[in-house]
Order: structure tokens, then C-alpha cells, then sequence
């Protein structure tokens, strides 16, 4: 943009008329630069200067390669990973960080990688998760908050709350008294390794120049760690594993609002094991205390939400609406009461003795990541992929999660409904 910027800034300094070769320039350039400000790809910027160019000499467009959302430069780099070249040694994780997280997990069929067998291709973390959360809003920062840490070690999360203690009026000359916080814990938080399995490739699709095999496998990792690593931050039962939302919520000794179902809302006699009604979320919304209700979010399933959609308030209007996060006005994102709808897709359906519903301050539910654990390994040696002309690839995360939250049950910061037996 700055070369634009610079070439256009020559362009109006010109003492005499412009020239209709410099007006046609000067045309391009305001065009350029308008797109590059609109987020464009200096590349596509780049291939319509060549075909107006070739236009203007009669000449046909020239061919392009297949799409691919990854920087040229790590496209070639996943190039050279899969077919076997070397990569650079800044982009393979330490001893330390393979072992902690492939610990246990070798086997005859699967043996270590070779040298150069394993790859962290730039930015892959990022890319990851921007993946993962269009497929599970867990993993969105607006529903969750984010910790990354360099290394995987355990790490104590403190959390406080003093809620119950309020100033008070004094006269001049009175002593304070001291009072301690009203609540105080930590949390413990792991890094548990997850693994993609084993993703296996033909030696032909590998050698395909026109095949944008970074963009595709690094996608193929990101929504089978989203189904896997979801359905942990969601259920996961913390026991050598990460505690889910839903586990958390229900151990933290939080009473549950009983459903009664959307009977009132329909007419009909609606059962209260496997519907929700208004009267259920007016109750959840009021259970969750005021000082945590400013920031919190419903988190429930798809289908939970596509059942809500179609029930009415007592004026016919639907109860969830759709609003576009940047600028309030009508798009994709769920709104309920006013709030916003994370649809997590590892979080029960309404269901006898089920909790499809919790309504939360996501600034207390944690998720850990390892940013250096996220890799790929090689398996070019596999006996059951090799006699079949395939190389196998594998990608590796570590992740933990928690509430992190004071054990104080008069404030909690998740709220839940279970579905009536």
C-alpha cells in the first residue's frame, strides 16, 4: 500500500496535465488502494494488474494455481515437509515439548518420525483456532477466556471474589477494621496432548504442484481437533482430562432450574423433559447474580437454539433474534434476552434428566493452550500406509480447562437448566 501510496503521491505532484497513460495509472492505483484497505489480498491486487496488462496487449489470461488461504511462503514450506525435504530447524518444536506430548503413544506401525519428520508451519497455531471456533463457539474468545502459556507445565489459576463486603461511612476520627476476602481458591490447570490421528496421503496428490495440500490439511487438523478438543472444554470430566464447562458447572454446587417446559409459550402440552420455555429462561436469567450478568452468555447446542427460534413471546415475536456483533444491525449471531448464544456443538440436547442450557460470565471459564505443542509429524514409514503408496501426517495440541471461580455458593458465575425427568 505504501508503494501505491507513494506512486499516486508522484502522480498529483505532476506540474501539467495528466497524460491519459498517467490517468489510467492514476485510476488503478486509487482502486488498489481502496481494496488493500478493505482487506484484499496483495496477491489478487497483483493478478488483476497482470491481466489488465495482458488485456491491453490482446494477450489471454495467464493460468493460476489452485486457492489456498496460506502465505505463499508456507504453502512451499508444507511442500517440502510432506515430499521429505528439510524444513527449517526454527520451525520444529524442542525434545522436551515431542516427548510430553507423544509420551506413550509410540508403537510398531506408528514409529518416531525421521529427522526433519516433524514441522510447526508459521502462524499454524492462529490459523488453528480461527477454524476451530467457526465450528464450536467455545473456542471463541468472546465465550471462553484464553490463557497461552510457552510451555505445558502445571499452573495454579487464583481467583477471588468479595462480593459480600461493601464500604461503609466512617466519622473522622473512627478506626478502619479490617476484613479478610470474602472468598479465595486456585485452580489447577494442565496441558493435556491431543492427537488428529493419523492423516494418510497418496505420493501423487503430494507431488500435485496444483494442490494446495498445506491449506487442506491444516483443516482436515483444525475440525478434528474442534470435535475432539470441543467435546473436552464442553464434558470433559477432569480426571486426567480437562473439566468441561458442563462438568464444572455441575459440580460447583449450583441448584438447577427444574425446566416446566414451553407449554405456556405454545398452548400445547408440551413435555418439560424435552422442551424449554420462556418462564425456564426468565428463571435461569434471574438465578445468575447481577454483577456477573453484564458480561454472560447462553451456551447450548444447535438444536437447543433452532427449538427457541420457533418459540414466541406472548406478543407473537420470535425470542431470539440475529444481530452482526461489529455494528448491532441484523446478521448471524444468536441473541437472546439481549444476550449473546455460543453454539457449542458437544453440549447436550434437551433430554430427560439432561442440562441443555447453562447462562455464564465466560470471563471465568479458562482454557489453556500450549501455542508450542501444535505440530505435525511425518509417518513415512508405516507398514500399513507405505505398501499402499501413502504417507501419513498427524498433528498434536495441548490443552487444560476449568472454572476458575471462589468457592463461594452465594456467587456463582455459571447458572444451569436441567431438562424434568
Amino acid at each position: 500500500m505504501l508503494t501505491y501510496i507513494g506512486e499516486l503521491e508522484n502522480l498529483t505532484a505532476q506540474p501539467l496535465a495528466l497524460t491519459k497513460k498517467q490517468q489510467e495509472r492514476y485510476g488503478f492505483l486509487t482502486s488498489a488502494i481502496s481494496a488493500l484497505k478493505q482487506g484484499k489480498d496483495p496477491g489478487e491486487i497483483r493478478n488483476w494488474e497482470v491481466d489488465r496488462l495482458l488485456a491491453e496487449l490482446g494477450q489471454p489470461r495467464a493460468p493460476q494455481g489452485a486457492r489456498t488461504k496460506l502465505p505463499e511462503e508456507v504453502e512451499t514450506e508444507w511442500r517440502d515437509f510432506v515430499q521429505g525435504r528439510k524444513v527449517r530447524k526454527t520451525s520444529v518444536p524442542s525434545d522436551k515439548e515431542i516427548r510430553a506430548n507423544e509420551a506413550g503413544t509410540q508403537s510398531v506401525l506408528a514409529p518416531l518420525g525421521a529427522q526433519g519428520g516433524y514441522f510447526v508451519p508459521p502462524g499454524i497455531n492462529d490459523r488453528a483456532f480461527e477454524t476451530m471456533k467457526k465450528y464450536d463457539d467455545i473456542f471463541d474468545t468472546a465465550f471462553c477466556n484464553i490463557i497461552e502459556t510457552t510451555n505445558g507445565a502445571v499452573m495454579e489459576m487464583p481467583a477471588w471474589d468479595d462480593l459480600a463486603n461493601e464500604s461503609v461511612q466512617v466519622g473522622e476520627t473512627n478506626q478502619s477494621t479490617e476484613v479478610d476476602v470474602a472468598s479465595f481458591a486456585t485452580a489447577q490447570l494442565s496441558a493435556y496432548a491431543f492427537r488428529s490421528k493419523i492423516v494418510a496421503c497418496s505420493l501423487e496428490l503430494l507431488q500435485d504442484s496444483n494442490y494446495p495440500i498445506g491449506a487442506v490439511l491444516e483443516r482436515v487438523f483444525a475440525m478434528r481437533h474442534a470435535r475432539g478438543v470441543g467435546q473436552a472444554l464442553i464434558t470433559g470430566s477432569g480426571v486426567s482430562a480437562p473439566t468441561g464447562l458442563l462438568t464444572a458447572v455441575v459440580a460447583s454446587g449450583a441448584s438447577p432450574i427444574l425446566a416446566s417446559g414451553s407449554s405456556g409459550n405454545t398452548g400445547n402440552s408440551d413435555s418439560a423433559a424435552t422442551t424449554v420455555g420462556t418462564q425456564d429462561l426468565n428463571a435461569l436469567y434471574g438465578r445468575l447474580d447481577p454483577s456477573y450478568r453484564k458480561l454472560a452468555v447462553w451456551y447450548m447446542t444447535d438444536s437447543t437454539l433452532n427449538y427457541l427460534q420457533g418459540l414466541l413471546d406472548k406478543y407473537g415475536r420470535p425470542i431470539i433474534s440475529f444481530r452482526d456483533g461489529a455494528v448491532g444491525q441484523y446478521g448471524d449471531t444468536p441473541i437472546l434476552m439481549g444476550k449473546r448464544v455460543a453454539i457449542c456443538q458437544s453440549m447436550p440436547a434437551m433430554g430427560s434428566t439432561n442440562h441443555p442450557i447453562i447462562f455464564g460470565d465466560p470471563w471465568y471459564f479458562v482454557a489453556r493452550r500450549v501455542p508450542s505443542s501444535m505440530y505435525v509429524r511425518s509417518f513415512w514409514e508405516n507398514p500399513s500406509l507405505v505398501q499402499y503408496g501413502l504417507v501419513g501426517f498427524e498433528s498434536w495440541l495441548r490443552v487444560d480447562s476449568n472454572i476458575v471461580a471462589a468457592n463461594n455458593s452465594g456467587y456463582l458465575p455459571f447458572q444451569y437448566i436441567q431438562s424434568h425427568s
